[in-house]
C-alpha cells in the first residue's frame, strides 16, 4: 500500500457521521473479520498496535496512526494484540463519487478506477489512506468532543455530531493537505479562475501568476479536479452563463460576454457541448415566461 494514497471525495453532498466509539483490546483479543462493510472506518490508535489488514496489505498501527478502511472490502486481522490496546473508530458514508489515488501527480489514463465527474462548484475532500500524528492529543480531543454528543438525544444533538464529525474530517485533511504543492496549487489556481474568468486567461499568464511551468499546472489540475486549467475555466464560465440564462432577460451575446467568452459563437459551441442544448434552448426549456 502506498502511504501517500488519499481517498478523494466529491462534495456536496458531505460524507455523514454514522457511528464510532473507543474500543480497548486486552492481549490476544484480534480486530473483528469482516467483509461488505457498507461504510468507511477510521482508525484512530490512542495505546498499543493493531494488526490489521484489507484485502493485500496489511498495517501494525502504532498511536497517533491513523488509517481509514473502505467500504465493501476485506477487513481482516493480522494477528492478536501483543499489548493492551484501545482505539478510536467512526463509520461514515457518502452519497457523492469517490476514488482512491496517490498522491504522484502522474495522472492514471488508462486504467480501470473510476475519474470524479467534475463541477466547479464542488469541492474534492483528499483524506489521506493513512497517516500519522506525532502529537495526536488534538485529535483525540475532538473525537471526545464527537462521542460525547452522541449520548444525548438525537433529536437535540444530530447537527451537533455531524460538526463534530466534519470538524475532524477538516483536522485530518488539512494536517496533510497543504504539505502536497501540487494540491495547494489547484486550490489557488481555482481561486483565481473565479476571481478572474472574465478576463483573458491562458496557460502562459496562469504559468507566469504562479511562477510555474505550465506542464505541472495542468498536473496539479488533473490531480485535484480531473481536468486541466483551461478545461475548469470553460466550465466555470459555462456555470455563469446557465445562472445568468435562468435569472436574467439579458441577451445571448450580453450573457456571452459576462461570463467571459468574447466570441458569441465559441460560446453557443461550448454551450451545447456541455449541456446538449444551444443557450436559447436551455433558456425556453428551464426557464418560465410569462406571456
Amino acid at each position: 500500500m502506498n502511504k501517500h494514497a488519499y481517498l478523494s471525495f466529491l462534495a456536496p453532498p458531505f460524507p455523514y457521521f454514522v457511528e464510532g466509539n473507543l474500543t480497548q483490546y486486552n492481549i490476544g483479543d484480534l480486530h473483528p473479520n469482516r467483509r461488505n462493510l457498507e461504510y468507511f472506518d477510521i482508525i484512530m490508535v490512542k495505546e498499543g498496535t493493531l494488526f490489521l489488514g484489507e484485502e493485500n496489505h496489511t498495517w501494525s498501527l502504532t498511536p497517533g496512526e491513523v488509517l481509514i478502511l473502505e467500504p465493501n472490502k476485506h477487513h481482516y486481522p493480522v494477528h492478536a494484540c501483543e499489548e493492551q490496546t484501545s482505539f478510536y473508530w467512526l463509520h461514515f458514508h457518502t452519497k457523492n463519487e469517490w476514488r482512491e489515488q496517490t498522491q504522484s501527480l502522474e495522472i492514471e489514463s488508462e486504467t480501470n478506477v473510476p475519474r470524479l465527474h467534475f463541477y466547479s462548484d464542488y469541492y474534492t475532500i483528499h483524506l489521506p489512506k493513512w497517516q500519522t500524528f506525532p502529537d495526536s492529543e488534538e485529535l483525540f480531543s475532538k473525537m471526545e468532543f464527537l462521542l460525547r454528543s452522541t449520548t444525548r438525544p438525537r433529536s437535540l444533538s444530530f447537527w451537533e455530531t455531524q460538526q463534530n464529525f466534519m470538524e475532524i474530517l477538516q483536522f485530518i485533511e488539512q494536517r496533510n493537505a497543504y504539505h502536497d504543492s501540487g494540491i495547494r496549487l489547484a486550490e489557488l489556481v481555482e481561486i483565481y479562475i473565479k476571481q478572474n474568468f472574465r478576463e483573458t486567461i491562458t496557460n502562459q499568464t496562469l504559468s507566469k501568476h504562479f511562477h510555474v511551468h505550465e506542464n505541472y499546472l495542468a498536473r496539479s489540475m488533473k490531480k485535484v479536479f480531473q481536468c486541466t486549467p483551461l478545461q475548469y475555466l470553460t466550465k466555470y464560465r459555462l456555470n455563469q452563463a446557465r445562472r445568468l440564462l435562468l435569472k436574467t432577460d439579458s441577451p445571448l451575446t450580453q450573457i456571452s460576454d459576462e461570463s467571459g467568452f468574447t466570441d458569441y459563437k465559441y460560446f453557443s459551441s461550448c454551450f451545447r457541448k456541455e449541456v446538449g442544448l444551444s443557450p436559447s434552448q436551455f433558456r425556453k426549456r428551464y426557464r418560465h415566461i410569462e406571456d
